[in-house]
């Protein structure tokens, strides 16, 4: 199989033995030797076998992923974006020394004006060193790996990208990332688009309350572009995080994990400015739109805000 599923997706296994297994994909091994599936039923059975069954390399045939029984597609943004994003996780740079790579990684993400950074390696917070940093600019996949360059990693570069106030960091739920920067690496995280803070100004603007659980990042793609909730791995395996060489199956998941979060920062920005540009639609309209003697009227009022504003504002 060219491309590793995720995690959760319907798979048929065929084997040499003519045999068709279907079952859910629970992992593979870094040498695609051994596919490792659950909830597995052995055609023409309808009873899945509750526990995971391993099958092996020399014994398959074939495997094809299935789409889900009755699935819908919801996508908010275009079949071709989904599809360009997706194939954007597949060509991330891998950095574990700091050699012309890494410049030139670092020479690549200065210039913009946003760039994405993912939590994944600050999983722990204060309590341990980040294995590796991922950073995402619209067009390149970088991970830093940082269990290996230690604080060279830091030095070289990153340190000060991450405490500038160019270029801003989209992140999701900061708050680990940065306590990890600052109590363990002496990083001051700086200017910061949190789309996690968005998506709950956007929630207390539609409801009028703030929330009582915030929403992951698999919530949040789901919510405004209409991912499915298995399209990122949101739990990494720790003990895999800090084995070296890093595993190829982290290292994709780690790219699909911050791949979308451009977009859904684009999407959440533009929802929460939508008040804004009504109030200043409602502006003006207010004015032009009226006769000349409701015009001369409403001169005079200029002081209070125009009559449609309140209604213009609300979600």
């Amino acid at each position: 199989m060219d491309n590793l599923p995720m995690k959760g997706e319907l798979l048929q296994v065929y084997t040499k033995n003519c045999d068709v297994v279907e079952g859910r994909f629970h992992s593979m091994t870094n040498d695609k030797s051994k596919i490792s599936l659950y909830k597995v039923k052995e055609l023409p059975q309808t009873e899945p076998n509750e526990n995971i069954c391993h099958y092996y390399e020399p014994e398959i045939r074939n495997i094809v992923k299935l789409k889900e029984p009755g699935e819908q597609t919801f996508l908010k943004i275009s079949q071709k974006e989904y599809e360009d994003i997706i194939k954007l996780s597949k060509k991330y740079v891998y950095i574990n020394q700091v050699d012309h790579v890494y410049h030139e990684a670092m020479e690549e993400i200065n210039p913009y004006n946003y760039i994405a950074v993912s939590t994944d390696g600050a999983n722990m917070g204060r309590k341990c060193k980040m294995p590796f940093l991922v950073i995402s600019t619209p067009q390149q996949i970088y991970i830093f790996d940082i269990h290996v360059m230690q604080y060279r990693g830091f030095d070289a570069g990153l340190k000060k990208m991450l405490e500038s106030e160019s270029p801003k960091k989209i992140i999701h739920d900061s708050r680990k990332l940065s306590d990890c920067l600052f109590h363990k690496h002496n990083i001051k995280l700086n200017s910061v688009f949190d789309t996690q803070v968005g998506d709950l100004i956007i929630t207390k603007n539609k409801t009028g309350r703030i929330v009582t659980h915030v929403k992951t990042l698999a919530e949040c793609l789901n919510t405004y572009l209409g991912l499915k909730h298995n399209t990122i791995e949101e739990k990494l395996d720790l003990v895999q995080c800090t084995e070296r060489p890093l595993a190829t199956a982290i290292k994709e998941t780690l790219a699909k994990n911050i791949c979308f979060l451009h977009r859904l920062s684009e999407m959440i920005n533009d929802e929460m400015m939508l008040p804004f540009l009504r109030g200043v639609e409602c502006y003006v309209e207010s004015l032009r739109s009226v006769d000349d003697f409701k015009a001369w009227e409403l001169c005079g009022k200029q002081y209070q805000i125009p009559k449609d504003f309140k209604s213009a504002i609300e979600y």
